[in-house]
């Protein structure tokens, strides 16, 4: 393990003063040195598999066959569910894709009480992290390999390259910084990772102004953060009737999905730049691409992780365009490994993994759990949020921002923050052009706020639900 696979993510990872510290130094380093030998060499398998699709399966094979073998031999829980599922005399040498069905689809539940006997390696040899929860959900700890961020940032860079932007690239990063303890400052440039920090909370008018003169003065061109931050940007921008002198050549969201309103007025702000997207999980499990010319489409790398859609019952959807829930083998982080890991995901089949495409399965309507892109309905059935947003500039006339909360089947509220020009008349004809979309499916009840909250780590969510949408 190199130092320089672990030293990345040690920086990320530091606390502020360490970073600051350290950063004029990391700086120095020529970008393909800081980032070591193991992600060049990633990068290099990524692109031949891409290509290569004999590779692919051949590698997605080996990596399958290689965690069963470590998690058989390192980890008493895995063991145990190994062997009673192919006996004693378990050979991960002639596992297929197709055995992995014998083994049971593990939610967060049963690694909770399986503890530290998931893991097919010594604690101390890695990095113990937890999801935030939500408020249908507990935080779930978790533990992954010290050295996963040179590995990781080879498929992130892999597909962040596909629009032009490198390893020497500056980007604008807005994302939920505590840039400062007093909320006094709201931006800083760090010259190790060539990001310049932009706080997205409350992220005024004024704040966006000042922000577009630190990006004219860098003359940054890529953009990476939150989709509804990088929204909230193009709206202040809007409102400014200004945007970065340089043009801007690519956009590059994570963590929230992206929906179609959201593409549409980022787009339309700034000259229509390229879109890099990609979906992941903390847990490093699955890491899928958005395909080119088909927005909303992902496929799955099949050197990062195994994908399986199955249906209710744990067997596998292969009907295209049937919806079914996301389940995940990680090949990435392998310390505790995550073999057949109920996501709580949901998506729609696209394409079928084969041989013939390298293992690649492709999805769409793909919805976090967390982040669920469709409302419920007085029936009970599921309105897709992606139909029913407006993205026409009229109709969203007068609203600076918005946000569906809904705790209820049917009934709706539209939170929204008013624009400088904007009225309460605006906000309900947007509730009543709503209602006559879903055909009267939903009620909209409006409510005007001074802002939309944000999470801990400064995310908007598009929809605030409080429904066990798994029900639905």
């Amino acid at each position: 393990m190199s130092w320089l696979d672990r030293a990345r993510g040690a920086y990320v990872r530091s606390p502020s003063f360490v970073r600051r510290t350290l950063r004029p130094l990391i700086g120095l380093i020529p970008s393909k040195l800081k980032f070591g030998r193991s992600y060049q060499r990633w990068r290099r398998d990524i692109a031949r598999a891409s290509q290569d699709h004999a590779y692919a399966s051949e590698r997605h094979l080996a990596s399958l066959r290689a965690l069963l073998a470590k998690a058989h031999h390192g980890s008493p829980f895995y063991r145990k569910l190994i062997e009673t599922a192919f006996g004693d005399g378990f050979d991960p040498g002639t596992f297929s894709l197709d055995d992995l069905r014998r083994l049971p689809i593990l939610d967060k539940a049963a690694l909770r009480a399986a503890g530290e006997t998931a893991l097919a390696e010594p604690r101390g040899r890695l990095d113990w992290t937890e999801t935030s929860g939500s408020n249908a959900e507990a935080p779930f700890g978790f533990f992954l390999d010290k050295d996963r961020s040179a590995r990781e940032m080879a498929f992130v860079y892999d597909v962040w390259s596909r629009i032009g932007f490198s390893e020497s690239d500056a980007r604008v990063c807005l994302r939920g910084f505590g840039l400062d303890p007093e909320g006094l400052n709201i931006h800083d440039w760090d010259p190790a990772m060539r990001e310049l920090q932009l706080s997205v909370f409350p992220m005024t008018t004024k704040d966006a102004a000042l922000y577009l003169d630190l990006i004219d003065a860098r003359g940054v061109q890529f953009i990476y953060g939150y989709a509804s931050a990088i929204e909230l940007f193009c709206r202040q921008m809007q409102t400014l009737g200004r945007i970065p002198k340089r043009p801007i050549k690519g956009i590059m969201p994570i963590s929230e999905p992206i929906y179609d309103h959201q593409r549409q007025m980022i787009a339309e702000t700034l000259g229509n730049p390229p879109f890099a997207c990609f979906y992941g999980l903390s847990e490093k499990v699955l890491f899928a691409a958005e395909v080119a010319d088909a927005p909303g489409t992902y496929e799955f790398d099949p050197l990062y992780g195994l994908a399986e859609l199955v249906d209710a019952k744990g067997n596998p959807v292969t009907e295209i365009g049937r919806e079914g829930r996301l389940v995940g083998t990680g090949f990435l982080s392998t310390g505790m490994p995550f073999i057949r890991y109920e996501t709580g995901d949901f998506a729609r089949l696209v394409q079928l993994p084969t041989a013939e495409n390298g293992q690649r399965m492709r999805v769409s309507d793909l919805t976090p759990r967390r982040k669920p892109n469709f409302l419920i309905a007085h029936d009970g059935t599921r309105v897709v949020t992606t139909d029913l947003t407006p993205a026409e500039g009229r109709v969203l006339k007068g609203i600076a921002e918005f946000q569906f909360y809904q705790d209820q089947p049917g009934e709706v509220v539209l939170r929204y923050v008013l624009a400088p020009d904007g009225s309460v008349e605006d906000a309900k004809r947007i509730a009543s052009e709503l209602g006559q979309r879903c055909h009267n499916r939903l009620t909209f009840q409006v409510q005007q706020v001074k802002r939309i909250a944000a999470g801990r780590n400064g995310k908007r969510a598009f929809i605030d639900q409080r429904l066990d949408i798994v029900r639905y």
